[in-house]
């Protein structure tokens, strides 16, 4: 096979907003006889990915001179953080011994951030690659598994001591996160109340204004409630049910095995499942959607011993890199999750899959609007490119 020296990208030159910031270039490849070189099969979009493009994340991809084929003094970044990838070609230097898998045909899955995963190659270091040989599990689901599922995973592991029969408390339920969190939960016998919106999103959350419209009611309520509920979800809540339902406020209230609570939203919304955590339980934000502060009454510090702490994937993987132990569990992680999805217990997301050919206005236009539909949501579908 002829060395691969071009990709088509997805990335940038300057940071701002994806309308205007993105960019489809042919970018070069490097030659490097202790590498691998990969093609990928499928990279999804994820929000850290837009916020790397807005500049807004904690961790940026860097912006590279002599990256571009047709212009050698524009600094450009490839954006991406998770795909699946197969091996096209090793070099003459890699060392095999005891990585059998690393040889041409491979599937491979990013270990850490920033990997340009929104590319048609790269060449890439293997001890920055997952094998991912599980039988029974598609691309799709490899493509998907590296972000949402492990942070459920994580969460339902790493701060309470959960044992069958005990209560997970969620807002965001029906994110990619929320999902998986549902199903993980219910093949460890958890249980999971999970809070949806009740409206759009055409007003703020936490809207103060009093002039301010009410969101109109979501039309697809009923249905999201009947899928997650099909996805093993012990009961399903809107916030404003939450707020206002006596019968639902008293069936939690008389709950006395909630001892994790799982926050992706912010604001009030944090609050409202704070306070149905039992005594010296943990309230674990991983988002902000809301983009508004964690509200948390300062009686639930003080009388009820509340943890409130963060989630980061994104650090947990920088540690695992360094620690053996953490290593040895994050390939334990993997092959738990891959185990569920081939058994029917861990759905891999709705997706759309996006196809880019060629670096002209046309495929541009394909992937901003790509982009600018993960980045509004409600279209029920993760999107996902496909270099042809």
């Amino acid at each position: 096979m002829r060395p691969i020296s071009s990709s088509l990208s997805i990335g940038f030159s300057k940071h701002g907003a994806p309308e205007s910031s993105l960019a489809l270039q042919r970018t070069l490849l490097s030659s490097r006889r202790d590498a691998v070189t990969v093609r990928f099969r499928l990279s999804p979009v994820n929000p850290a990915d837009i916020n790397q493009i807005q500049g807004t994340y904690p961790i940026l991809p860097k912006l590279q001179p002599n990256l571009l084929q047709n212009d050698s003094e524009t600094p450009f970044a490839i954006c991406g953080n998770e795909g699946v990838a197969e091996i096209i070609s090793v070099g003459e230097n890699v060392d095999t011994s005891g990585k059998d898998w690393i040889k041409v045909g491979s599937r491979v899955v990013m270990k850490s951030t920033g990997a340009g995963t929104w590319s048609q190659y790269a060449v890439m270091d293997p001890s920055n690659l997952i094998p991912m040989n599980h039988t029974g599990v598609s691309d799709l689901t490899a493509a998907t598994i590296m972000v949402n599922p492990c942070t459920a995973y994580r969460m339902l592991r790493d701060f309470e001591d959960l044992k069958p029969g005990d209560t997970v408390i969620q807002n965001g339920a029906n994110s990619a996160v929320g999902q998986a969190v549902i199903q993980i939960a219910k093949s460890r016998n958890l249980k999971t109340i999970n809070i949806i919106r009740g409206t759009t999103a055409t007003t703020p959350r936490n809207s103060t204004t009093k002039s301010a419209t009410p969101s109109p009611p979501r039309p697809d309520l009923d249905a999201l409630k009947s899928r997650l509920t099909a996805l093993g979800a012990d009961m399903v809540v809107t916030e404003e049910e939450l707020r206002a339902d006596r019968s639902i406020q008293q069936h939690l209230k008389s709950s006395s095995t909630i001892k994790l609570g799982l926050n992706c939203v912010g604001g009030k919304s944090a609050a409202s499942i704070a306070r149905w955590l039992q005594p010296g339980a943990s309230l674990v934000t991983y988002g902000g959607m809301s983009k508004q502060p964690v509200e948390i009454p300062t009686s639930l510090l003080i009388f009820n011993d509340l943890k409130v702490k963060g989630f980061w994937m994104t650090r947990w993987n920088e540690l695992a890199a360094s620690k053996a132990e953490l290593e040895v569990e994050r390939e334990a992680m993997i092959r738990e999750l891959c185990r569920l999805s081939a058994a029917g217990l861990l759905a891999t997301p709705d997706c759309e899959i996006v196809d880019v050919a060629g670096d002209g206005p046309d495929s541009l236009e394909i992937v901003k609007r790509a982009v600018d539909v993960a980045m509004r949501g409600g279209s029920g579908k993760k999107q996902v490119f496909r270099f042809l």
